[in-house]
């Protein structure tokens, strides 16, 4: 088992068609995350808050659908948490503004008091380890360090944590934690303006970390493991929607991390090689997600079809 733990939320996506007309999508980078493992054939958990109103009731029904367990989810009266997308470009990626007060999001987060036997990785991430729910999370990374691995990204949200100083602090807090941290170059360039994104990775991987990944967008992904540096390019696509790429890139490295036994408190650092081959696999997965609309992940039999032609 894999717990993912961060918000479900709907996405507002601006329809191209209609003036001032949106199309209502499940999302939340976590829940994308935790979707994604599931289409891959992985076996997550889910840890959030989700309403029971009626686009509650979907979230959790596709989370369901996709293989991904429920023990760990709090349902609440309180209406949904809403994000309304702005469109980005490839580079930047998509921007969103948020309502969480009053919504289900709003309440003490449901970590399990005690490590499930059958959790071997804990992933966290987006504002939900950062905003008002910080502290939780870094009590349960410092719990699950004993148990399991841990895996983090931050996928900053300006406009809900628009104190960089604040931010950066936690996020430093929560990097020592993981084995894994990935970034997107955008939250790398928001956290520490004007510094290069790998001097930035290599900072993270001194203070705790086996690894750090900064993706790039349209160049593809870079890590730093100990001394090593290992890049990988991003497949030729045409661009349609780079909502949820970097979720779907999150979700493929742990799922080609899974596949190679590199998960659970037994694993060791990989070797260059190793870690090369997981970065091509999750770019692969990335580069599905951008030619549909939305969040759309894809399944392991897709990237594995992309990964051969």
């Amino acid at each position: 088992m894999i717990l993912i733990s961060g918000e479900a939320l709907i996405d507002l996506i601006p329809d191209p068609d209609r003036a001032n007309a949106y199309d209502a999508k499940l999302g939340g980078s976590p829940f994308n995350v935790a979707i994604g493992l599931g289409r891959l054939g992985a076996s997550p958990a889910f840890v959030s808050r989700i309403s029971n109103d009626g686009n509650g009731d979907d979230l959790a029904a596709a989370l369901a659908e996709n293989a991904v367990d429920l023990s760990f989810v709090t349902r609440d009266p309180k209406p949904t948490t809403l994000a309304f997308v702005m469109r980005g470009t490839a580079k930047t990626g998509s921007r969103y503004s948020f309502y969480l007060d009053g919504t289900a999001y709003d309440g003490a987060w449901p970590f399990p008091k005690q490590w499930p036997s059958a959790a071997r990785h804990l992933h966290v991430g987006s504002f939900s380890a950062v905003e008002r729910h910080g502290q939780a999370v870094v009590e349960a990374m410092q719990a699950a360090r004993a148990h399991a691995t841990v895996s983090y990204d931050p996928n900053i949200r300006p406009f809900v944590t628009p104190d960089r100083a604040a931010v950066g602090a936690l996020v430093e807090r929560q990097a020592a934690l993981a084995h894994v941290v990935k970034a997107s170059e955008e939250d790398l360039e928001w956290l520490y303006p004007g510094r290069p994104v790998e001097e930035s990775l290599a900072q993270w991987a001194k203070i705790g970390p086996r690894f750090t990944v900064a993706t790039l967008g349209e160049r593809g992904a870079v890590a730093i493991c100990g001394s090593q540096r290992v890049a990988v390019s991003a497949p030729q696509i045409e661009v349609v929607d780079t909502v949820g790429a970097g979720d779907s890139f999150m979700s493929a490295l742990l799922y080609a991390m899974d596949a190679d036994s590199a998960l659970g408190a037994a694993s060791a650092a990989p070797d260059p090689a190793r870690l090369e081959r997981w970065l091509k696999f999750a770019a692969a997965a990335s580069a599905i997600t951008c030619t549909r609309k939305g969040s759309n992940p894809p399944t392991r039999q897709e990237v594995e079809a992309a990964l051969a032609a």
